[in-house]
């Protein structure tokens, strides 16, 4: 799974041309999935091996975490690019994340002016 989030790291920043920062975000969102394949998976699986109920445990770690939503949602948007690079690649059959369901902006309420 290591040379395979190396590649498409380079992919990143040479074929689709992003910023450092965007290649600098993607890796430690990467990074974050790799931490939490080696604390509760015991170990990180193969990229084939990774299907939808890992990811969505993965979802609710995030979740069980307090991580933001805007924050989650990124690292979802990773995830899908991730595995849609991997499938391209032939490393995976399938892209499990593209099930996954990117969680809702929280809105906040207008403030209003009063009277005084």
């Amino acid at each position: 799974m290591h040379s395979a989030i190396d590649g498409f790291l380079r992919s990143l920043a040479i074929e689709r041309n992003c910023s450092a920062l965007t290649v600098k975000s993607y890796s430690e969102d990467l990074d974050s999935l790799l931490e939490y394949f080696t604390d509760f998976a015991g170990g990180t699986p193969p990229v084939d091996a990774i299907d939808v109920a890992t990811l969505r445990a993965f979802v609710a770690y995030l979740h069980e975490c307090n991580y933001a939503r805007s924050t989650m949602a990124r690292r979802l948007a990773c995830l899908r690019s991730f595995f849609r690079y991997c499938c391209r690649q032939g490393l995976s059959a399938t892209n499990p994340a593209k099930a996954l369901r990117t969680p809702r902006a929280g809105r906040r309420l207008p403030h209003f002016l009063s009277a005084e």
